[in-house]
């Protein structure tokens, strides 16, 4: 993990708790979150040996990490001190967690399907013996991860739900590309210029806006995303997300563009073995 991504997601962490005054409501979502990071924090600036690794043994990185630590831990002591807010973190994190799993079964069962694919596989690869082989080896180590998650009962009965609300998020995603590619400045921006990568990001876009048309045309998957919506709206915090639309929209199309290069393909079999699962 390269550490000065590390260190803006704590900073950030210390930060918004900082700026709390007692006054504004905060979500206990949010809160939870707050906890998860300002724990990483002081366990990281415990941890000696992973604090020289993050910080590659930078004394100036390692002592404003260990003086951030040290002005979150009252902080956390305060926020772990409320039972009530630790009751329902602990309901959360089981939530997050049964989702993390649950998309884990989903990526496994994707990619059990592509390994089991030889002729993805061999498009995927461009027939590397090597890649082949790898994939097949990662497929048997999937197989038995994804059978240990199915059979879960209790874990299996959630997954439907989060099925749902991953395909809900996936069409807002492809709303918000083709936007970007039917808006000339949004357009200009994600290609930098560059004709070519503008010629790809609109190739793209006529995929994703057929993708799009076929999801919206399901009125009933429409209306359960729509109640999705309404009940995040009813647990989550107003804010900047407005703001942040354009260039989030932006930067998913510079994505989903870098994805397509032949280059960042073949970089590694991980990679690869994406792009393939894509193609099914």
């Amino acid at each position: 993990m390269q550490f000065s991504a590390l260190l803006v997601s704590l900073l950030l962490t210390t930060a918004a708790v900082a700026k709390k005054n007692g006054t504004e409501p905060v979500s206990e979502a949010r809160q939870c979150k707050e906890i998860k990071g300002l724990s990483a924090l002081v366990e990281l600036a415990g941890n000696s040996t992973k604090l020289d690794k993050v910080t590659k043994n930078n004394a100036t990185k390692i002592a404003e990490i260990q003086a951030k630590a040290s002005a979150a831990a009252p902080m956390l002591q305060t926020l772990q001190s409320n039972t009530t807010l630790m009751s329902a973190c602990a309901v959360i994190d089981a939530s997050e967690i049964e989702t993390n799993l649950c998309q884990e079964t989903f990526m496994l069962q994707r990619f059990v399907k592509f390994a089991a694919n030889t002729t993805a596989v061999a498009s995927a690869t461009k027939n590397n013996a090597t890649k082949i082989a790898n994939i097949e080896l990662k497929a048997s180590d999937a197989a038995s991860k994804l059978k240990t998650l199915t059979s879960n009962s209790t874990l299996q009965a959630a997954c439907p739900a989060v099925m749902q609300k991953d395909e809900c998020q996936a069409m807002k995603s492809l709303m918000k590309f083709v936007a970007v590619a039917n808006n000339q400045t949004k357009l200009d921006k994600a290609a930098k210029g560059n004709t070519t990568k503008e010629d790809e990001i609109k190739a793209k876009a006529v995929t994703a806006q057929d993708k799009l048309t076929a999801m919206q045309g399901n009125a009933t998957f429409v209306a359960a995303c729509d109640a999705l919506d309404k009940n995040s709206e009813k647990g989550t915090e107003t804010g900047s997300s407005t703001a942040s639309t354009s260039s989030t929209a932006v930067k998913s199309a510079a994505f989903i563009l870098k994805g397509s290069s032949a280059a960042g393909l073949m970089g590694s079999t991980m990679a690869v073995v994406f792009v393939g699962m894509l193609m099914l």
